[in-house]
């Protein structure tokens, strides 16, 4: 795997863009779902990255395979911060 862990700066810019958009709400108990499920979700975007990108789809794979990442991206939600 060419990416090992989510950079904190990439989690402020998902907070970010997730907070621009108005869908904290919403993303939050995704979050929760995300956590137990996206394991799943980041295998499935490893085998699509050959064919849209690997560095485009490289970060959210990660992600999603990191529920440490996910809770701290509903945790900078919650309290409404980019850092």
């Amino acid at each position: 795997m060419e990416y090992e862990h989510v950079p904190p700066t990439q989690i402020d810019r998902w907070t970010a863009a997730i907070q621009a958009r108005g869908l904290a709400d919403v993303a939050i108990p995704l979050l929760d779902v995300l956590q137990i499920w996206g394991f799943v979700g980041g295998q499935i975007l490893w085998m699509l990255a050959p064919f849209v990108g690997k560095h485009t789809l490289a970060p959210f794979a990660e992600a999603l395979e990191e529920p440490e990442t996910l809770r701290q991206l509903q945790r900078r939600l919650r309290e409404g911060e980019v850092q």
